[in-house]
């Protein structure tokens, strides 16, 4: 852990008596501590996640704690992705469906950006990306605006069971009728079997997958440690669908999620969904986030909505150094080539995303 002094480069309203003091969560358990004492983190925000992004892509991290006149003002985690092809920038974080600042004292807010501007501008990223959480400033338009689902599991399975919707249930009896097991386990060949069905579906998107080694730093990372899961739903012997949840304290998160389409007339997705809504219940935990959804995607959206959740927004703000302004974007980036991943063999599908993902975030 170091004292981080930032050279700060002017603001509006600026703010004077600001310490910044970052913090390495690569190195101790010192920034967990911190996080994890507040109920509003996630596991994004925990060190597990950079570890996984700083041993698979080589990540920087600035993660900060800003304090003004000696009181903590926010805990701010950043990675700084540098490429050859997309350039540098600092982002919280890469990869993550949310991670934004974590407030103590929300009206240090101008204290809060003038450090983080400043440090944007002395480590000359071409722009700073903050997922979730208010607005930096009044009247400040998203960068990205997507669908955020959550499940109050607070209520215990037999309330939650009863809000289904009818046609939820049935498909839950469904797959429970059909002969399809559910195993819940952290052990690394489930998440080879996972990630098998992983490369199968999103070359169904039209989307390459991270590589393996990805999937293995987090199940190192995150799922032997005990903040996650894996759950497969097997029919005789074969994982025909699956899901990655994460959790930390009483707060879980659908990560990911794949299924092979032979198998979609059994429900598989339902019963893997329940199962995990099940057990999360009996660990303790009280909310579920689906994570982040594309307005495009209205099939992903009808699923979690089948859920009883509630649909939120998630908002992403960046702010570019060179325009000295944070900017929104109404031309979402396509995040599918279904015309060339669609039909590339899974294996060149690999190798496609052991290439891109490294110059992504």
């Amino acid at each position: 852990m170091v004292t981080y002094l930032q050279s700060l480069s002017p603001v509006p309203h600026a703010v004077s008596d600001i310490q910044s003091e970052r913090m390495d969560p690569l190195a101790d358990d010192v920034w967990d501590s911190h996080v994890t004492s507040r109920n509003d983190h996630s596991v994004f925000h925990r060190s597990a996640w950079a570890r996984v992004l700083a041993e698979v892509y080589g990540h920087r991290p600035f993660y900060l704690r800003i304090m003004v006149s000696g009181l903590e003002a926010a805990l701010v985690p950043l990675m700084e992705v540098q490429s050859s092809v997309t350039g540098r920038r600092g982002v919280s974080l890469p990869f993550a469906d949310f991670a934004g600042p974590l407030w103590t004292e929300p009206r240090q807010e101008a204290a809060v950006y003038q450090v983080l501007l400043g440090l944007a501008a002395e480590r000359k990223w071409q722009h700073l990306e903050l997922r979730g959480g208010p607005s930096p400033t009044p009247g400040t338009g998203s960068f990205r605006t997507y669908h955020a689902h959550e499940l109050d599991l607070s209520a215990g399975i037999a309330q939650l069971e009863q809000r289904l919707p009818a046609s939820t249930r049935r498909s839950i009896h469904k797959a429970q009728r059909s002969g399809l097991t559910v195993t819940v386990g952290r052990d690394p060949h489930d998440m080879m079997k996972f990630y098998q069905l992983h490369g199968r579906t999103r070359r169904r998107h039209g989307l390459p997958p991270q590589s393996f080694g990805f999937f293995q730093a987090i199940s190192r990372h995150l799922i032997e440690p005990g903040l996650g899961e894996i759950l497969l739903a097997h029919l005789g012997g074969t994982a025909v669908a699956g899901a990655v949840f994460f959790h930390s304290g009483d707060r879980a998160v659908y990560k990911f999620g794949a299924s092979d389409k032979a198998h979609w007339d059994l429900r598989p997705n339902h019963l893997v969904m329940w199962k995990a809504i099940q057990h999360l219940v009996e660990t303790g935990c009280r909310s579920l986030h689906f994570g982040r959804t594309s307005e495009a995607d209205a099939g992903l959206i009808r699923f979690k909505n089948s859920w009883a959740c509630v649909d939120g927004s998630l908002s992403y703000f960046r702010y570019h150094t060179g325009r000295l302004a944070w900017i929104a974007d109404g031309n979402p980036p396509t995040e599918s080539l279904p015309l060339v991943f669609g039909h590339l063999p899974i294996s060149l599908n690999r190798i496609a995303g052991c290439l891109i993902y490294p110059h992504l975030d």
